[in-house]
């Protein structure tokens, strides 16, 4: 807590601004506000013990500003879902991300300008989708077992990186048909740290200098897809059935460009949560070892009769049960923003434009009042109507955001977690050096697992060879 002179001076200052929100609990400001207790601590961190401390809503200030932090589910759903949430912007990390992704895609698209258009074109939002995702689990799990032989010829692995790359390589596969180049990998990596420098930067972004050839890496990395484009064109293959080659035979029309930008912006949009939380999910496993004997049990008569199919995960019951408490108790994004476009009545007070709204899963997705033994990772919980009861994008669910401008992609993010975890399990061990709480750090706007390491240790499975034969 600032100490009184701190305080004095705030109050001296920005007195009159505090009366008109007088009804709303916070911890006292003091010069830079309450902004001192969000530096060197992780912000999801800070908004949840708000939530024990203060309740549903927090008022802070960010200096002189207000903003306010929501637990509250009723009004989380105001801002996400109402009729309202048109008044409500994604704040400032659209324009944080901007130059390294595009404007083609509703990623970074204002609610007020032609992000519904955007949204639209998105793969996950067309009426062949499902079909598409069903497509995508053999191939994927074919992709995931090639890594889990590249990754058994090494010694002690870190897993956040090397997830992060089993998780871009079988994106890949499902966006255009095959695993991609180094050189591809090793441009969204400079493109995403460069978005991140702007993240996690103190000053005006107009200060930020993007790293050397950046704008040559951009055009790259798009132009790497704009050329498969045009080569799928050429080809015409009827047996595709990547997203790319989907989208063509579907809509033949849509331009190379937008196209390019679409698939590009996919891996920023979901390799990094899709990643983390697969290191979560296995560094959870390895602290409740009947768990992940349960999950091994099930992954080995999944694969025992032939590839995984759509058909088979849907019976997996006990891999998603561990996805799902992956997401909760470690979901990736742990805080999202929004700012108010217009002055904005919202919790009893009017926020004005450009506040910071701060909203938080950390705390409800272990609230006690709501989850028996929140602390502990149960993945029981999700069976026998616990996904009905808790389904994804509810009150105190909700690892890709609520309401319709919720994760467009999270349909194929829970079909790759669960081919993940299955072809894993099916194959290898995962034994970490360590069950202790993983040091958390921040890029790209998702928590990233630090100190994660260890090794896998195969079981009497088939190799990926043997996956890629039994597939054909």
């Amino acid at each position: 807590m600032p100490n009184a002179l701190s305080r004095g001076i705030f109050n001296l200052f920005f007195g009159a601004k505090r009366k008109p929100f007088a009804s709303l609990p916070g911890p006292q400001p003091g010069i830079l506000g309450t902004a001192g207790d969000f530096l060197g601590a992780s912000p999801w961190d800070v908004c949840a013990r708000y939530g024990r401390e203060y309740g549903g809503v927090t008022l802070i200030w960010m200096g002189p500003n207000p903003g306010l932090v929501l637990n509250d589910p009723a009004l989380i759903a105001e801002v996400y879902e109402s009729p309202r949430r048109m008044e409500f912007e994604k704040g400032n990390i659209s324009e944080q991300i901007r130059p390294s992704t595009t404007t083609d895609t509703a990623f970074t698209a204002e609610l007020r300008g032609d992000w519904v258009q955007k949204r639209a074109l998105e793969p996950g939002a067309q009426p062949w989708a499902t079909e598409w995702l069903a497509d995508q689990v053999g191939p994927m799990q074919v992709a995931i077992s090639e890594s889990v032989d590249a990754l058994l010829k090494q010694g002690t692995i870190d897993f956040t990186p090397a997830l992060r790359r089993l998780t871009f390589d079988a994106f890949s596969v499902a966006q255009v048909g095959e695993k991609l180049p180094d050189q591809v990998f090793e441009d969204f990596m400079l493109l995403a740290r460069a978005a991140d420098a702007r993240i996690q930067s103190k000053l005006p972004l107009k200060f930020v200098k993007p790293p050397k050839d950046f704008e040559a890496v951009k055009a790259r990395f798009y132009g790497h897809f704009v050329d498969r484009i045009r080569e799928a064109r050429k080809r015409q293959d009827p047996g595709a059935m990547d997203v790319m080659s989907r989208y063509l035979r579907e809509t033949p029309g849509i331009d190379d460009q937008v196209l390019a930008h679409m698939l590009g912006g996919t891996y920023f949009g979901g390799a990094f949560s899709s990643s983390v939380t697969l290191v979560g999910a296995f560094h959870q496993l390895n602290k409740y070892p009947e768990a992940e004997a349960r999950l091994a049990t099930e992954a080995a008569s999944l694969v025992a009769d032939g590839p995984l199919t759509f058909q088979k995960l849907e019976a997996a019951k006990w891999a998603e049960a561990v996805a799902y408490e992956a997401l909760r108790i470690l979901p990736a994004v742990r805080v999202m923003t929004r700012t108010p476009s217009k002055d904005a009545q919202l919790a009893g007070v009017t926020l004005p434009a450009g506040s910071m709204i701060m909203i938080s899963n950390q705390h409800l997705h272990r609230d006690p009042a709501h989850w028996p033994d929140p602390e502990t990772f149960k993945p029981e919980r999700w069976l026998d109507g616990g996904t009905t009861q808790d389904p994804l994008g509810s009150g105190h669910f909700f690892p890709f955001g609520r309401g319709p401008r919720a994760c467009v992609g999270a349909d194929f993010a829970m079909t790759f977690l669960k081919t993940a975890l299955t072809t894993i399990a099916s194959r290898v061990k995962v034994h970490l050096d360590s069950t202790e709480p993983f040091e958390e750090g921040f890029f790209f706007g998702v928590v990233l697992p630090k100190g994660v390491t260890g090794k896998l240790v195969e079981r009497a499975a088939p190799s990926s060879e043997n996956v890629r034969a039994r597939s054909a």
